[in-house]
Parts: structure tokens; sequence; C-alpha cells
């Protein structure tokens, strides 16, 4: 009986190998995508002849399938990734028929009509996304599930003592994260709606968790402190503002802080921070950046930080959701290396951000994104994290308050004195 039902099912499988291969129906997804991208005008005219965009090879992988092409003169990665819906709703149009592979999935045991029945169910109703990527040949990935809309926060994200913050998940399951003493800034942006505030919450929980006695913060939330209100009196936080022209005092009071650090550190022999042996960092996160863009000085400063943080453990986060280039100076942006862009609305947004464009065609899901360093490129899920864990998190660093003589004096923290010797 079992010889019967596997002898059956191997006769079975060639006869439908067969017939997709003579029905054109391949058991991947290299033809169509040749074909739409003929379709989409990607192909170049030289005279007589059509330069067409020819496959060099194919690989099957865990997440689905990885094609890579040499493309023709006259076209670059660019054009390619201004067709990634094209290309994505081309592969994902009448998903309903049934491949080869698709039978191999099924198991040879059970009901096989109601197997059958629940595949091409499934089949309807899938999506497949696609990431595109250049390195000398362009290369498709077409995977067959597609990236969690949501994913929750998780303990495993803390990792004590270090200065990497999570900032999302990849398809291949790996979680990305930020090292702020390799990359020491971090542009954040995207429209509003889709994640920005809440990786800003999720980064300023995790250093206070991590480095609870080494953390500094300084939040200026230009939205009115929605983001930010509920950190402002944990011990780490130094400064905290949220209008735009006491943000610039308190950016003057940090960048006398800096010159301080600074000079300590540079006049000491040391090029940063982690050179000499200093613990502590100083993070300004700043919420809608666009606000401050009306007041020079305080522009200013904030290239300044850029510049000349790193050395004094003074590390700029800059999030807005207006990217123009005149709220992400190029004096600013050409400092810091690290970028992370949720949706945006047009192709010259996502140029200022990342400088190319790609968050412009992001699907419309709070949380996806794109982080860019000057190794690599990703398209990640940032993990959610809610308000009621983070209280939770923070709530023991919260100053307390005491009573005094009936006033109400708020506990202060002791400010660590640094000294450097030289070895």
């Amino acid at each position: 009986m079992i010889f019967e039902i596997v002898t059956t099912g191997i006769f079975g499988g060639l006869a439908l190998k067969a017939l997709f291969k003579k029905q054109g129906l391949a058991t991947n997804d290299s033809g169509r995508i040749q074909r739409i991208i003929s379709l989409s005008g990607l192909n170049v005219r030289d005279g007589k002849d059509v330069l067409s965009t020819v496959l060099i090879r194919k690989k099957q992988y865990d997440f689905g399938w990885e094609y890579a092409y040499k493309i023709p003169l006259g076209r670059s990665f660019d054009d390619y990734l201004a067709k990634q819906r094209v290309l994505e709703d081309g592969l994902n149009n009448r998903r309903q028929r049934i491949t080869f592979a698709d039978i191999k999935s099924l198991k040879l045991e059970g009901n096989i009509i109601a197997d059958l029945k629940a595949l091409y169910s499934r089949k309807l109703t899938e999506q497949k996304e696609i990431e595109i990527l250049f390195d000398g040949l362009l290369k498709i990935r077409v995977y067959n599930k597609p990236l969690s809309k949501q994913i929750n926060w998780d303990e495993s994200y803390i990792k004590p003592g270090t200065w990497s913050v999570p900032i999302g998940y990849m398809r291949n399951g790996d979680i990305i994260r930020h090292n702020f003493d390799k990359d020491k800034h971090l542009i954040i942006a995207g429209a509003t709606g889709y994640g920005k505030s809440a990786i800003l919450k999720l980064i300023t929980t995790t250093l206070i968790k991590q480095q609870p006695d080494n953390t500094e913060l300084s939040l200026i939330d230009l939205k009115g402190g929605s983001a930010f209100h509920r950190f402002k009196d944990c011990k780490q936080v130094k400064y905290y503002s949220r209008e735009p022209q006491e943000a610039e005092e308190v950016l003057e009071a940090i960048q006398i802080d800096m010159n301080k650090s600074f000079k300590n550190v540079v006049d000491n022999g040391f090029e940063d921070v982690k050179e000499a042996g200093v613990k502590k960092r100083h993070y300004i996160i700043i919420d809608e950046a666009a606000d401050l863009a009306e007041y020079g000085k305080a522009m200013a400063i904030i290239t300044d930080i850029a510049r000349r943080g790193r050395s004094a453990g003074y590390y700029l986060i800059f999030c807005t959701q207006y990217p123009t280039a005149q709220v992400i100076p190029s004096q600013t942006k050409r400092n810091i290396i690290a970028r992370l862009c949720y949706v945006v609305d047009t192709d010259t947004a996502s140029r200022v951000v990342l400088d190319e464009s790609g968050a412009d065609k992001l699907p419309d899901i709070p949380g996806r994104g794109i982080y860019k360093n000057n190794v690599k490129r990703y398209i990640v899920q940032s993990p959610f994290i809610s308000n009621e864990t983070i209280q939770q998190l923070i709530t023991p660093q919260i100053k307390k308050e005491v009573n005094i003589d009936s006033e109400t004096v708020e506990s202060t923290r002791r400010t660590d004195i640094i000294t450097f010797k030289k070895t």
C-alpha cells in the first residue's frame, strides 16, 4: 500500500512537471520577471537592436528565489527600483496557479483532495514581496512569505552593557541593531504615523535599560512632548524641552558641555571617549527637527554636534517627518552615515534621507523601513513597544521627590568627574 502511494506520487509528480513545462509554467518566476521588465519599457533600443535585461543566474534559498541580471547600457539601478511595485504586482497577478513546487510541498497522507483545496485557497490569497539590490548585477529577490506586519517587543532585545539598539527584523528572521559606538549618529525620517516616534521610544528605553548608569539624555520633543513626556523624570535625562525657542537654549547648553568633554578628550591625547575609557554617553534626541529649521543658531549647533560630537561622546538622533534639504542640511548629513527611513510620499524625500529612492515605494505598513549604513541597505520591520511596557521598564529609573519643610525638592543625581591618565 505504501509502495503504491509513493510510486503514484512520484509518477504523478513527473507528469505534473511535464505538464507545467509544456504549458510554460516554470517552478520559479524568472520568465515572468523578464516579461514584466520588457513590458515596463526597461529594455533599451540601440538603432535596430533591442538591449534587454539578461538573466545571469538564479538560485533558490530558504526565503525564496534570487535572480541576478546584467542590465543594458543606458539603464541604471534607479530605473528598476522605480518599477518595483510593477514587478511585485505582476508576480502576484493570478497567483492562484499551482506549480510543481506547490505539489511537492504536500504530504502524501490524509485527504489529498482536501489538501489540494486548501492549497488552492491559500494560493488565491498569498502575496509575494520582492527586494531589488545592486552590486554590479541587478538582483531581484522574490520572497515566499511577506515580512510580518507587526513584531512586538521582546526582553531579548536588551543587551546589557552595550550601546547597540534594535532597529528591525529582516526577512530571514535576523534582527538589525544600530551600534552607536560604531556609527555615532542616526537620521530617522518618514511620514506621520509610520513609526518614527515608536522607534525613538524604543531606542530611548533600550539605552536606559542597557546602560542605566552611563546613559545621559537630552530630549527635544517638538511635537508638544507626546513622545518623550513619560521619560522626562528619568534620572538619565539632563535636558528636556518641547518648544523651538527653549530647544535652542537647550542646544546651547549641550554645546557648552560637549566642548568641555571634547577638550578633555583631545587635550589628553585621545581620539574619542571610547579610546579615553570614558563610560558615559550623551544622546541628543530630536523629534520633529523641521520645527528648528528657521532657528539658524539651533541648526548650526546640530551640525556642530554631528561633526565633533563623536569624539566627545555626544551622539545625535535626528528625526523628522518633513525630510527636505532645508530640514536636513548637507553639512549635517555628511557627518551622519546611518539612516533609517520609513514610508515617505515622494522619490525626492527618499533621496534626501537615503541618497537613493526606495522609501517612497515601501508598502503601507507602519514600522516598515529601510535602514542604511556604510556597509549595506536593509529592509526591516521595526519592533513595536507599547507605552505600558515602556512605563514598566523605566519606572525604576524615575527620580523620586522628597518633602523638606513643606517644600518639594527633587532629588538630584551625582555628576561623575572624569579623570584622564596617560599610560
